[in-house]
């Protein structure tokens, strides 16, 4: 097995807690709109043992972070964000709906030792929507306008270090930088999990094809799985392609790019693909695969067995998506039933993502999980890559400010 180079010596937070300190954090939660409540803190949660260590410090700390996207419902204010953190922190943290005009850089530069401001949604700024490459990046107004009013910058937000956006890759240009803890915790958990030699198997499920593909194919060819268990929407496509059913492939919403990559570990690697035996249709019936007629909303009972079998003679188990339709518990018993065995069996496990997160939760496993990632996508790419755009910025930071 040739084991990945994985990133170390980033600078750590204990460089950056003096002054005032910029954290970017990943509080991308979801929310109910119409009634401005949030649905799950976990995220609020987690940033708050690195804000609470930085207030701790003597530090003034400004919070950015974003919420949705234009467009979407969850597009909005981080308000109620503020008051969520709040309870997590003991105390009150300031908040302003500004990012970078007056107001907002007023508060700045009067903000007080302990003290902790959060400016409102950075996707309120159109800068921050749009990719490229960081020193360009570090040239936008937001960078620019900040930057001046802080000694450190801290990066603690993987849940979005994939993104080369300016608020993750910019300020690392242009200024000193640090992980967060909780940067800290997923890049150590994380490389702990690809860079051991024990018996690995990945659980790969949920609704984010193209990247879990990606991964999929990465951790084969670098042989850094043993198996790989297929679940959710990513085994409507593996399945489809297998099957011929194109109703099955058109299901999974894959691109031919992404149906050709998933052709490519079909063909090369499918003696460590664990494919599903027998599904269960969006109208309840249990089938083989090769007579589904429908969408496949969750794995039927001998591939959770199946399954089970493979997880209980592995030392690490990763989930990176749930089963299938968690949200409704007709279709979430596939994924319980998958992550009891891996909390029973597994000596180390990994989850993430927010379905998975959620669904941790609900069948009481949360607190049996080795370690919980805060990221999606960052999560899954991660694993195909550990150099996500965010952590080749501190990398950087570090060249130019700190050796």
């Amino acid at each position: 097995m040739s084991l990945p180079s994985i990133p170390s010596e980033l600078p750590t937070i204990n460089l950056c807690l003096r002054g005032k300190v910029l954290v970017r954090v990943d509080i991308n939660v979801p929310i109910n709109r119409e009634q401005g409540v949030i649905l799950d803190e976990y995220r609020i949660e987690a940033h708050s043992s690195t804000i609470k260590y930085l207030v701790n410090s003597g530090a003034s700390v400004v919070v950015i972070a974003h919420q949705g996207r234009p467009g979407d419902p969850e597009f909005t204010s981080l308000e109620p964000h503020s008051r969520v953190l709040s309870k997590y922190l003991g105390f009150d943290v300031k908040f302003i709906d500004d990012v970078m005009g007056p107001r907002a850089r007023e508060e700045i530069m009067n903000l007080g030792p302990g003290e902790v401001l959060m400016l409102d949604n950075l996707r309120f700024v159109s800068e921050e929507v749009i990719e490229g490459e960081p020193q360009k990046l570090a040239n936008t107004y937001l960078v620019s306008r900040l930057r001046p009013l802080f000694n450190y910058f801290i990066l603690d937000a993987f849940a979005t270090a994939h993104r080369s956006q300016p608020s993750i890759v910019g300020f690392p240009y242009v200024m000193p930088s640090c992980m967060g803890l909780v940067m800290e915790r997923e890049v150590k958990a994380l490389g702990k999990v690809l860079t051991s030699d024990s018996s690995k198997v990945l659980i790969a499920g949920g609704a984010k094809v193209p990247e879990t593909v990606k991964a999929i194919k990465a951790l084969l060819r670098k042989g850094l799985v043993d198996k790989v268990l297929v679940g959710g929407v990513v085994a409507e496509l593996f399945l489809g392609i297998e099957n011929n059913n194109e109703k099955l492939v058109s299901a999974s919403k894959a691109t031919q790019e992404v149906i050709n990559e998933a052709r490519e570990v079909l063909s090369q690697w499918r003696d460590s693909l664990v494919l599903p035996v027998d599904v269960v249709q969006s109208d309840g019936s249990c089938v083989e695969p090769a007579r589904a007629s429908m969408p496949i909303y969750d794995i039927g009972p001998a591939t959770i067995d199946l399954f089970n079998k493979y997880i209980s003679h592995t030392d690490i188990a990763i989930m990176t998506g749930p089963m299938g339709l968690v949200e409704n518990e007709k279709f979430a018993i596939g994924t319980r039933e998958v992550m009891r065995g891996m909390v029973e069996n597994a000596e180390f496990t990994v989850i993430g993502g927010g379905h998975t997160i959620m669904s941790a939760r609900k069948f009481g496993f949360f607190g049996k999980i080795s370690h919980v990632s805060t990221g999606g996508r960052a999560f899954i790419q991660f694993l195909a890559d550990p150099y996500l755009p965010g952590i080749k910025a501190l990398e950087e930071s570090r060249r130019r400010f700190w050796v």
